[in-house]
């Protein structure tokens, strides 16, 4: 069954996947940028160098020997980090741009968080490889910010 284009999703360009939890935002942050949270969501390991200067680096998840590389460009702390994000060996000939950021989020009387996730510049990749490489992370963004609404609910 095909997916439909959700608002901010731009087929082949850029997509945008948010997902609310039900903790304060200062805690969400943890999620995005500690290793071993990161580790039980995103991809099997993790290595994070926080900072202005800082990276991303992940190792598996979506298939045996993935890694993926993002170079910090903004860092925003507890609200945003900006990275030029790629996948290694995968043909790539130039990065996307990944957007994390972190919004309150009131529903009901607890205070409450929203991980909003924008990936783009997948235009910029080789033309036979940037639509699929869009709707290979736009399935892997649903699913890891399900398994990241589950790990938080534990």
């Amino acid at each position: 069954m095909t997916e439909a284009i959700r608002e901010g999703d731009i087929p082949g360009v850029q997509l945008r996947c948010r997902q609310p939890l039900a903790i304060p935002p200062a805690e969400a942050w943890t999620w995005l940028v500690e290793e071993g949270k990161l580790g039980l969501w995103l991809a099997e390991a993790a290595t994070v160098e926080p900072g202005p200067q800082g990276s991303l680096v992940l190792t598996g998840g979506a298939g045996p020997g993935r890694q993926e590389r993002g170079k910090t460009l903004t860092w925003a702390p507890p609200r945003q980090w900006v990275l030029a994000f790629e996948h290694l060996d995968a043909g790539w000939t130039a990065p996307t741009r990944l957007t994390l950021a972190v919004h309150p989020h009131q529903e009901g009387a607890d205070p409450a968080a929203e991980i909003d996730v924008l990936q783009h510049g997948f235009h910029r990749l080789p033309l036979s490889i940037g639509l699929t490489v869009w709707e290979a992370y736009r399935r892997r963004w649903r699913s890891a910010l399900a398994r990241l609404a589950d790990a938080v609910a534990r």
